[in-house]
């Protein structure tokens, strides 16, 4: 049987389109440079509640401060596991400048078909198709 588990990520867009992304180079795990903000939920919360902890955490934000959307959950099936995975999308005019990176090495924004191009842990073309929808 295959391991299930649940995880979220957190997408800040600006008014060009741009979305943030955390630079992992430094930090990678499996050869990624780069990341969405997020990652495993806790068995005990909810979405929303790994959404809020995560973001204070990752980021220092207080994301009641922020007008945010969970807009998605899908199924993304590896050979080992099965990920559900749950998206919050936020418009912002915050600079990546102003953003406080606390987990990772910085954040910096892309537009969406650059970001495509870019090297993750895994295949990102349909999530940023989905946050096409959205933005």
């Amino acid at each position: 049987m295959k391991e299930i588990r649940k995880v979220a990520f957190i997408w800040f867009y600006n008014s060009n389109n741009q979305i943030l992304l955390q630079e992992r180079w430094d930090y990678s795990k499996h050869g990624e440079e780069w990341a969405f903000f997020g990652w495993w939920i806790e068995e005990w919360e909810t979405p929303e509640e790994w959404f809020l902890r995560e973001a204070k955490e990752e980021l220092g934000l207080d994301m009641w401060d922020f007008d945010y959307k969970h807009i998605w959950d899908y199924i993304f099936e590896f050979p080992e596991r099965i990920i559900y995975r749950s998206i919050f999308l936020i418009k912002t005019n915050l600079k990546e400048t102003d953003f406080t990176v606390y987990e990772w090495k910085s954040a910096k924004y892309f537009d969406l078909e650059e970001a495509k191009k870019l090297k993750f842990i895994s295949p990102v073309d349909e999530t940023i198709e989905i946050i096409k929808k959205y933005m």
